[in-house]
């Protein structure tokens, strides 16, 4: 009996990466991501440079490993009041705006100036 064996193949994840990117839809929902994955690769690094371990500070903030965990995965807690509580603990300031979008006549605007 002659079986056949499945051979498992890669994508490179920068090929993969690339042809995501060159849908527009999946480009506009990646980009619109941005702010968080920046805010948690913040929080990330500052919980590493103060080093502490997800569980280090669970303990400080008083909850639990998997809390931060979740955080750090963008799959939990996104409140701003959990987030200022991190920063607390990671003696850290949180700094929030709001950024006006650009239209699609000021984006002509001020290409025009330009």
């Amino acid at each position: 009996m002659n079986k056949r064996t499945a051979v498992a193949t890669s994508v490179p994840i920068d090929d993969y990466f690339a042809r995501q990117m060159a849908d527009p839809e999946f480009a506009r929902e990646y980009e619109a991501l941005a702010p968080e994955f920046e805010l948690v690769s913040q929080l990330i690094a500052l919980r590493i440079k103060r080093k502490m371990s997800q569980r280090d500070l669970a303990a400080k903030l008083g909850t639990q490993q998997p809390s931060i965990a979740r955080f750090e995965r963008r799959l939990g807690t996104t409140d701003l009041g959990f987030l200022r509580r991190v920063a607390d603990a990671l003696d850290a300031d949180v700094t929030v705006s709001l950024v006006p979008r650009r239209t699609k006549a000021t984006r002509q605007t001020a290409a025009a100036k330009a």
